[in-house]
């Protein structure tokens, strides 16, 4: 099962109080395929929520809905209300002047009816990623100005949505984590918030070990080529005679070098019969590599 289809599943079983019903069926309805006097239908991939939409519709309205299933790939499945005098008794019951471009707000008996509405709509019209994969929340809406008005309540709420338009679908979504957390605590779903939240924790976590391994890698290849640096300098000046007519504090790093050669800076003051600081280690050992090349230059 997908995380989507869990997400859905678990918001079905939140029952809505007795003034919020009213805001969740419409924003099931209202987000559906179609709500008209034409038609009245929903189309969904998962049974359960074709069968919420059925039951609500049957319940509240005395409705009939008749749930059909199609598709090759994956089941579809299609719920509508086919009688043409069971959809103008259930929009007379709502408003019989109702728009499918324009939300209405007299439908909200109160401040909690809103985030049952926005349940009743993701129901309908959303989709949400697995956060191990992909962070992203979308509703996908019939028409840009509905998209527009929803999008305006949303944002009421903190929940800010992008706008893009998909063929004749106009898609509202997100990719920031935590708009999708706020999305899923606002419809309910507090057990998918943390979920969300986990993954980010543990995303961070992994990003972080990597980060440290790569940078750890990358200073251990610094090193190695350092030492191979200063190695060759120093072979060389030994192979031509002139490593020990070097200045003593130089020479004494560049045996120090010699003896230990996987050593890092910090490892060779340590070890140094001389007190010397990291700096004075390396500021002589760029001295050795220089003398070297100007060596070699001149051979």
């Amino acid at each position: 099962m997908s995380f989507c289809s869990e997400v859905k599943n678990e918001l079905i079983n939140i029952r809505p109080s007795v003034c919020c019903k009213p805001s969740y069926i419409y924003g099931f309805m209202l987000f559906g395929r179609s709500f008209s006097i034409k038609r009245i239908s929903l189309q969904t991939n998962n049974e359960n929520v074709a069968k919420e939409y059925a039951e609500i519709i049957k319940h509240t309205y005395k409705a009939q809905v008749d749930i059909t299933v199609g598709g090759t790939v994956r089941p579809t499945y299609k719920a509508e209300v086919k009688s043409e005098a069971d959809r103008l008794k259930i929009l007379a019951l709502i408003d019989f002047g109702i728009s499918e471009t324009v939300i209405d707000r007299s439908l909200f008996l109160r401040e909690c009816c809103v985030p049952s509405f926005i349940r009743g709509a993701f129901l309908a019209c959303g989709n949400i990623n697995d956060p191990e994969k992909e962070y992203r929340a979308e509703f996908c809406v019939k028409n840009e100005a509905l998209a527009d008005d929803f999008n305006t309540i949303l944002a009421e709420y903190g929940i800010n949505l992008k706008k893009t338009i998909r063929g004749k679908v106009t898609v509202l979504y997100t990719k920031d984590s935590g708009v999708i957390e706020d999305l899923l605590t606002l419809m309910g779903d507090t057990l998918r918030t943390l979920d969300v939240m986990d993954t980010k924790i543990m995303k961070s976590v992994k990003n972080n070990i990597n980060r440290a391994r790569n940078c750890d890698n990358a200073n251990i290849s610094k090193t190695v080529e350092a030492s191979i640096k200063q190695r060759t300098a120093i072979e060389f000046l030994q192979k031509t005679d002139r490593l020990y007519s070097l200045p003593q504090e130089l020479l004494e790093v560049a045996l120090l070098r010699l003896e230990n050669p996987e050593a890092t800076l910090k490892e060779l003051c340590k070890i140094s019969p001389t007190a010397i600081s990291l700096s004075g280690i390396n500021h002589r050992l760029k001295r050795i590599i220089e003398i070297y090349e100007n060596e070699k230059t001149s051979h």
